[in-house]
């Protein structure tokens, strides 16, 4: 299936993409720059010791920035900036004050910073931001439309699965990221427990390892996998079978680290389980309890407090909306599949831009 296009015609707005330090959040500003036009600029920042102080001290600068990525920042200045993550913040309002104000901001996620800076910002349950005119919230990130993918690739690692039984079933595995752990002992658990899984199903095992699995935790998770099975460690550079992998499996096994993964899974609309990694500490202080919600609301809003991430509220409505069980759960009669929430993205994008001039 072909893309439809940029969202928007001709005269097309001027996009730069800013991309930062990890690849997820990459992948959700360019595959929704690429929905609104054509004339897109990647953006890759890279910062110096700098981007750890608060973004209401940095202000609007570029002192987080190394020098040579402050001199690749000129005009013509944008008619949009997309970005993701809080290191972006002090760099997009710099761009905005030189566009002397024409520039609009989007922002995907929490910005740990005033929303008011922002035309809008783009967000998702685990973050906790309050309801505001310039934020949405959606129930899913933005993730890859798997039909756009180049067919010889697809081509070549259908071929690689055709030798393994079916059902062929995903194993999407992501990494440590606070408060969740998977280390050497937590993967051989994992690839015992979907080892357990495929066998039962008579099936197959296609794995995929990420960026933060890291050396330890994906060697110990080869090493334990029972029962045919395709490995792929996740290696910089190196050809992914991620993509294809989400097209072909029948049915999914996805750590609960993740939301992007888990939202991946859950689109296809097939049967997806996920597994609960550890954590290395209880959730329970995530603030939900606290009282005084409209102080807690400001305070959010003003960038001087940022609720936890927590994902297990995101988890809970997935298994809630039968988009997805807890891995070793009954199967559902049916597995509900997820809205893209694109098309609503990129109208309340289309409703904030200047307007257009020939």
């Amino acid at each position: 299936m072909m893309s439809a296009g940029p969202l928007i015609s001709s005269p097309q707005p001027l996009i730069w993409v800013m991309e930062g330090v990890h690849a997820g959040d990459n992948a959700q500003v360019r595959i929704l720059a690429r929905a609104l036009s054509s004339r897109r600029v990647s953006k890759k920042l890279s910062f110096n010791h700098l981007y750890s102080l608060p973004n209401l001290l940095l202000g609007a600068s570029l002192r987080s920035l190394e020098p040579d990525v402050q001199a690749a920042l000129t005009p013509p200045w944008p008619d949009l900036v997309i970005a993701v993550g809080r290191r972006s913040v002090p760099v997009v309002r710099w761009i905005r004050r030189q566009s002397h104000g024409k520039t609009r901001l989007v922002h995907l996620g929490r910005p740990r910073a005033p929303l008011r800076w922002f035309d809008l910002v783009v967000t998702t349950p685990q973050y906790g931001l309050p309801k505001r005119s310039n934020v949405l919230h959606n129930l899913l990130p933005v993730t890859e439309d798997v039909g756009q993918i180049d067919e010889p690739y697809l081509s070549f690692w259908k071929e690689q699965l055709v030798r393994l039984p079916r059902p062929w079933i995903m194993l999407s595995v992501g990494g440590s990221r606070w408060p969740f752990r998977l280390d050497a002992t937590e993967s051989q658990a994992l690839a015992r427990a979907a080892s357990t899984r495929a066998a039962e199903l008579g099936g197959s095992l296609l794995v995929t390892t990420s960026p933060r699995t890291g050396e330890a935790a994906s060697h110990a998770l080869q090493a334990s996998i029972r029962g045919p099975a395709l490995i792929h460690l996740w290696q910089q550079g190196a050809g992914n079978p991620y993509l294809a992998f989400l097209q072909f499996a029948d049915r999914f096994i996805v750590t609960g680290d993740s939301v992007s993964m888990m939202t991946e899974a859950c689109r296809r609309g097939r049967p997806t389980e996920i597994y609960q990694l550890p954590k290395e500490l209880d959730q329970k202080w995530n603030f939900d309890h606290l009282p005084y919600e409209r102080l807690k609301s400001f305070l959010t809003a003003e960038g001087f407090f940022t609720p936890p991430r927590n994902v297990d509220k995101f988890v809970a409505t997935l298994v809630a909306g039968r988009h997805a069980i807890l891995l070793g759960e009954d199967d559902p009669v049916a597995f509900a599949p997820l809205p893209d929430p694109l098309p609503g993205i990129t109208s309340r994008i289309a409703a904030i831009l200047p307007v257009q001039t020939s």
